[in-house]
């Protein structure tokens, strides 16, 4: 049989013209896009150093003179707008940044009693000594669904105090800088905070979450002792604390410890302060993108603590939602490329936009093709990742055998996520396997000499 089934296949006469006739088309297409992007490439050269655009460094601290003036003009409201601003009701954080950045331009000082005008009409001024928390749902899986009802829900998680902190304020970036990263934001759908939070403050941070480095590896550690690196991680002194606390596991080697509501929320929740200007400044230009959004409001949809063990595979493709929103990642340990770095697709949070088809597809392409290699974004302890919710990314695999790497995550989402189901998230996937195919094809045509 298996004789006459070679002979069979070798004596098969071929039709080529029939062939040719079906694969002509798409050799002309493919042949066709490729001259299209090599034009492309060489009147519009990528830029080489595309992450760099997107970094900016937080070394301003201006929480405390903000402060002080308001509370000065304001006196026992200045306590309704922290509480106001710590419960999400607003864009205070923004509108604070703004003022400083007009203060510095033109050196006036009245836009300090306009905003102080348009907060006591919005009612930040009247913000109660306490509010009543979104009733939780039943944690678990529920048994019709199959659904964890819990998840990504409103329950009425505060957030730190960036610009109204009058006591320590937390570092930022300037109000320059903090301009053009909420436009990469939103051209490009991610930056980078270098510095963010000090190494002290990450120091305690993994202590309180069990982060232990061996004795090994801090008398190897040239720098500071907070960012020495981490061999393996022991979940059982979080769940000594908190008994209900388990594990998701998203990939072989990925664990994910979610810590909203729970004991540890209020230990984390000051690695964020920093970046809650420009987190909402990002949400504000999508909220005023759609209509059917002005009388929605953000909330924390999700922290967590995200720890990659040795050997980790690579994530898929995907979303964190596909409705509008932030997420915020602060690594508590180095990340370098071998170790999970976080791989990016450029511009495409813009698919997602409610625009037309044709300025999505070319906002998108426009972001994707400014650069000709895939970006792998690593972060030292205390920096920081906001990205679009929107955007397409994975945290690659750690090749490391014997390092460990542990990042907190923070969403900030108008609506539920994930936003999409199963086959959606599948599909996405395999678009993005599909984009992140085309990117590298790109980066290898040759380019302006």
């Amino acid at each position: 049989e298996l004789r006459q089934t070679c002979y069979e296949f070798l004596t098969l006469k071929t039709d080529w013209r029939r062939i040719s006739r079906r694969v002509a088309p798409l050799a002309a297409a493919a042949a066709l896009g490729t001259g299209v992007l090599w034009a492309r490439k060489r009147q519009v050269p990528p830029n080489s150093d595309f992450l760099g655009g997107c970094t900016f460094r937080c070394d301003s601290r201006y929480g405390g003179d903000i402060s002080k003036q308001l509370q000065e003009q304001l006196k026992s409201d200045f306590s309704a707008l922290q509480r106001a601003a710590r419960r999400l009701r607003g864009p205070i954080e923004r509108d604070l940044m703004r003022a400083h950045l007009t203060m510095t331009k033109d050196g006036g000082t009245s836009v300090v009693n306009d905003l102080i005008q348009d907060w006591r009409q919005t009612g930040y001024f009247s913000e109660p000594l306490t509010v009543q928390r979104p009733r939780e749902a039943f944690p678990g899986i529920d048994l019709i669904s199959q659904v964890d009802e819990s998840y990504g829900r409103d329950i009425g998680t505060e957030v730190p105090l960036c610009m109204p902190e009058a006591s320590r304020p937390p570092q930022t970036v300037s109000s320059q800088d903090w301009a053009a990263a909420a436009d990469a934001l939103e051209r490009h759908g991610a930056v980078v905070l270098r510095s963010m939070i000090s190494l002290e403050e990450v120091g305690q941070l993994r202590a309180r979450l069990h982060l232990q480095s061996s004795m090994l590896d801090l008398a190897r550690c040239k720098g500071s002792p907070h960012a020495a690196p981490l061999r393996e991680f022991s979940a059982k002194p979080l769940q000594a604390e908190d008994e209900d606390l388990e594990p998701f596991v998203s990939t072989p080697g990925r664990q994910h410890f979610y810590l909203r509501g729970r004991i540890f929320e209020e230990a984390v929740a000051s690695a964020q302060a920093g970046a809650m200007p420009l987190v909402w400044e990002h949400l504000c230009r999508q909220q005023a993108a759609r209509q059917d959004m002005e009388a929605m409001r953000p909330y924390i949809s999700e922290v967590q603590l995200m720890v990659s063990d040795p050997c980790a595979v690579d994530q898929f493709w995907h979303v964190d939602n596909a409705a509008s929103g932030v997420t915020l990642m602060v690594p508590l340990t180095p990340i370098p490329e071998d170790m999970g770095a976080a791989l990016l697709l450029p511009g495409s949070h813009q698919l997602f936009k409610q625009e037309r088809f044709l300025y999505r597809i070319h906002a998108f392409l426009a972001s994707l093709l400014s650069t000709d290699s895939q970006p792998a974004v690593t972060l030292a302890p205390g920096d920081a990742l906001i990205y679009d919710s929107r955007l397409l990314h994975r945290i690659a695999a750690n090749r490391r055998y014997d390092r460990t790497s542990a990042v907190l995550v923070f969403r900030y989402d108008f609506e539920r996520p994930p936003g999409m189901g199963l086959v959606a998230a599948q599909m996405w996937s395999w678009i993005g396997n599909l984009l992140s195919g085309l990117h590298r094809f790109y980066g290898l045509l040759p380019g302006p000499t």
